[in-house]
């Protein structure tokens, strides 16, 4: 069979770039009987690049780099039947996570040839796609700010947001949000909330995990921590796996909501580590089922 792949040549310390790295790779491809076609290709070029593969007539597209590349793949692969893979090479790799797959590459790219091909949700919001997480409030400003985590011990990056918590957020503006679902509106004043296709599941540790990737639904989850006590202590709830149920946390599930902010055209947003100016105010649904992807039969524990 033959198997396409591009990747992001910035990503993963751009360990791409070595033609012995990229050799190892078709390895593990051709030991198994198979050809790799791989591009390892600028981010500059990765759009032009990716809407050419996406039009031809392969069954799956094999993507390396991080979230937002891989999300921009899906983007282009919705509603296609080509089929997405998923080689994890960025910092926080929440999708290869959600799939279970390994955080290295090379063994990734050995469970990609023993998948199977399922097919799970997208979130549309506003006119762009999300894979994973979209987030609005101090967040989209620390990680636009912040030096690169990628490569860092996961108690150094928890370390580090829960001191950032401590100071950038509580100084970042509370915003007046609006949320309407179901022909209802809810008003809460918040300085940080994510929505998500599917829901996540509370566990210890700084990154959390899907219990489904096509329940036909999307999670809104709104803090009403804004004093610095508040926020350190939804800090260490978050990282303990205890937030969610807490009081000062909102949570709605919908197939479809719309988000507002009073007297705010635009607000920042992260969507799958990629930061965006959002337009208020701003739709979320869901669209069930709208990507295949390759899921591993053995899933990493």
């Amino acid at each position: 069979m033959l198997y396409e792949a591009i990747i992001n040549r910035d990503s993963g310390s751009g360990i791409f770039r070595d033609m012995e790295q990229q050799n190892r790779l078709k390895r593990i491809f051709s030991e198994k009987g198979h050809t790799l076609d791989l591009s390892v290709v600028a981010p500059t070029d990765l759009g032009k690049i990716l809407a050419q593969k996406a039009k031809s007539p392969g069954e799956a597209l094999i993507i390396g780099g991080g979230d937002g590349t891989i999300t921009s793949a899906a983007k282009l692969l919705q509603g296609t039947g080509k089929a997405l893979g998923v080689l994890p090479l960025g910092t926080f790799n929440l999708e290869a996570r959600d799939l279970h797959l390994s955080l290295d590459p090379f063994k990734a790219a050995g469970q990609l040839l023993d998948s199977d091909i399922v097919e799970i949700d997208l979130m549309e919001v506003n006119d762009e796609c999300c894979l994973c997480a979209t987030v609005i409030g101090f967040y989209p400003a620390i990680a636009k700010s912040r030096e690169d985590f990628h490569g860092r011990s996961w108690w150094t990056k928890t370390i580090r947001i829960v001191r950032e918590i401590a100071t950038v957020a509580v100084r970042s503006p509370a915003l007046n949000l609006e949320i309407t679902s179901g022909g209802e509106t809810i008003h809460r004043r918040t300085r940080l909330a994510a929505f998500s296709p599917g829901h996540y599941e509370e566990s210890i540790g700084i990154i959390p995990i899907r219990d489904s990737l096509a329940s036909g639904e999307l999670s809104a989850y709104v803090s009403e921590h804004l004093t610095r006590a508040a926020m350190l202590k939804a800090a260490i709830g978050y990282l303990s796996g205890n937030l969610l149920d807490t009081e000062q946390m909102t949570r709605i599930e919908s197939s479809e909501i719309t988000i507002n902010v009073r007297r705010r055209k635009s607000i920042p947003a992260m969507i799958d580590g990629e930061i965006v100016r959002m337009k208020m105010p701003c739709r979320l649904r869901i669209i069930p089922r709208a990507l295949k992807v390759l899921r591993p039969r053995n899933p990493e524990p």
